[in-house]
């Protein structure tokens, strides 16, 4: 009589997103809850996420302009592996004009601290949890909008400058996880179907969020501290205008 074998359990691996609400963010966490990952989708107000709570995934309050929420939020999972960490969320100009008419000083201090520093202080609050996963990855998405090259009229101040800050942290932060053997970089989803990116958006979210995720799956240290595209080439951070899509 054959022995009976005995299947091994997969282990279920956890993404942490951030600015899941909707986008991008919630693409991610619809298509990783579908793969049968832990999704903790995070935003900043989990009851007018409506959309995100249908998903059937665990959603947690995080506003990335308290800082120090964002190291109660890492406490409380404390001593759970993290197997990806999205640095998702994003703050835009609300008045996408040239010039200088649409420039508002606040939001754009908001901006810095939503796009360029919370991804900072999150991977860092995170460091535990990260490494004591197999395989850690961790992301800011990126933004052809923070390359410098591209600039041909003014206007966006808060995103453009937000994003090329957001771009210099991702690299500083992949050497500082080195140690950790942790790789760190930036994706750049192309111009996408999203209440930021615009209904007129070539590409479309759910096939952006699955081109992402395929180059995430890839990740590794040999890539840290780098700048890719959708599609996994690599782009210069002073990026060259046939890529302006």
């Amino acid at each position: 009589m054959l022995a009976k074998t005995r299947k091994r359990k997969t282990k279920m691996k956890t993404v942490v997103i951030t600015g899941a609400n909707r986008g991008l963010g919630l693409e991610f966490a619809k298509q990783y809850h579908a793969d049968n990952w832990n999704v903790i989708a995070c935003c900043r107000d989990p009851e007018a996420a409506a959309e995100l709570a249908k998903a059937g995934v665990l959603v947690r309050k995080l506003d990335l302009l308290d800082f120090e929420a964002i190291d109660a939020f890492a406490d409380s999972l404390a001593g759970n592996p993290i197997d990806l960490l999205i640095n998702n969320a994003a703050i835009h100009d609300k008045s996408k004009v040239e010039g200088f008419s649409g420039i508002e000083a606040e939001r754009w201090i908001d901006g810095f601290k939503v796009n360029a520093i919370a991804p900072v202080l999150l991977t860092k609050a995170l460091l535990e949890n990260l490494s004591a996963a197999d395989k850690p990855v961790a992301a800011t998405i990126g933004s052809q909008q923070g390359c410098l090259t591209l600039y041909e009229n003014g206007g966006v101040y808060l995103y453009r400058t937000s994003k090329a800050a957001a771009h210099s942290a991702a690299v500083i932060l992949a050497n500082d996880l080195r140690s950790h053997d942790i790789p760190y970089v930036c994706l750049r989803p192309g111009h996408t179907k999203t209440e930021m990116g615009g209904s007129d958006a070539p590409y479309e979210i759910e096939d952006s969020v699955r081109l992402m995720r395929q180059v995430l799956a890839r990740v590794d240290m040999a890539n840290t501290g780098r700048f890719l595209d959708r599609s996994g080439a690599l782009i210069p951070w002073s990026m060259e205008k046939d890529l302006n899509e």
